[in-house]
């Protein structure tokens, strides 16, 4: 696996929540921007900070023993990852000249994608799945009919989404829903979702946003924390937390909020699950311990001087 760069400890934590949730793969390391697993890879291609999986077909210690025989008929090309540009174009050609590339090499129409990537050795790899980064741009709030300049990347919901311990089928809340764009990510890897949120104009246009995505199945309240109430215990709680100037909370005491949401998470939360949550100041969790575990903490650089905390939370009980 081929991480996105941008912040490698939340790539990390992503891939072993997706391990932990499903444990359908195990991790073998993680390096740099790079993740080696052993298992089924189908559920970290739904990761936010994946940009590539390859199968590894053969591993050597010099990439001139890779020959013609460990990869399929048909046209390919090679890619070789870890090594500095300046040596990249002759070992590339090295390889494809190694594994029968003469009369099959294809940039435009490849039947398949060699990438030679080197870490602690060399691993001559298949290209199976690559991240089709106009997809989250296309959910990226300024597309959406109705957006708030403060909404959050659908990469980092979908993050959210990932660490929250659940599965497809799973129900997931997001009690301060904004705009939706968790929910939507949710919803689009299977959950079935619950929004709320305090402000009408905000519920309003999650509806509209559900409805440009094609979304139809959700549940959508418009109550203050305190006030919101559910027939059936949720498996997961997924948000970004209020904060500030932007908590739009009706004027309550954000020391209040904090303290009336884990009381309220605690109890609409099932038994042992989880919440991943964003937070600006990891002093409002002295909220939380009463009735979470702290399981992770992953400060993210947002913008201009602004760090916000994602935090994993697990019910105690």
């Amino acid at each position: 696996m081929e991480l996105s760069g941008e912040n490698i400890e939340i790539a990390y934590t992503e891939i072993k929540s997706i391990q932990e949730t499903y444990k359908n793969f195990q991790i073998i390391f993680l390096s740099g921007k790079f993740a080696l697993i052993d298992g089924d890879p189908a559920k970290v291609m739904n990761s936010a900070f994946t940009n590539y999986i390859s199968r590894v077909i053969n591993e050597s210690d010099d990439y001139k023993n890779f020959t013609g025989t460990e990869i399929p008929d048909g046209f390919f090309y090679v890619r070789v990852i870890g090594k500095a540009k300046t040596e990249t174009e002759g070992i590339e050609s090295e390889i494809g000249r190694n594994l029968g590339g003469k009369g099959r090499i294809s940039f435009k129409n490849p039947d398949f994608i060699v990438r030679a990537i080197f870490l602690d050795k060399w691993y001559l790899c298949i290209l199976t799945y690559e991240r089709d980064k106009k997809r989250f741009e296309e959910r990226r709030a300024p597309m959406r009919p109705f957006f708030s300049p403060v909404s959050l990347h659908p990469k980092y919901a979908r993050y959210l989404v990932n660490t929250s311990g659940t599965v497809e089928g799973d129900t997931l809340l997001d009690p301060f829903c904004g705009t939706g764009g968790i929910l939507i990510e949710a919803s689009m890897l299977g959950r079935k979702i619950i929004g709320n949120d305090s402000e009408l104009n905000m519920v309003m246009g999650t509806k509209l946003n559900f409805k440009y995505f094609g979304i139809e199945n959700y549940k959508m309240y418009n109550l203050d924390i305190a006030s919101l109430s559910l027939d059936k215990k949720v498996d997961g709680i997924v948000t970004d937390m209020p904060y500030g100037r932007s908590s739009g909370v009706n004027n309550h005491d954000i020391v209040e909020l904090y303290k009336e949401s884990f009381i309220k998470f605690n109890e609409l939360l099932k038994s042992r699950g989880k919440c991943s949550i964003i937070v600006n100041n990891t002093q409002f969790l002295d909220y939380a311990v009463k009735y979470f575990n702290i399981e992770k903490i992953v400060p993210v650089y947002q913008h201009k001087s602004l760090i916000r905390q994602f935090v994993i939370l697990s019910r105690i009980n």
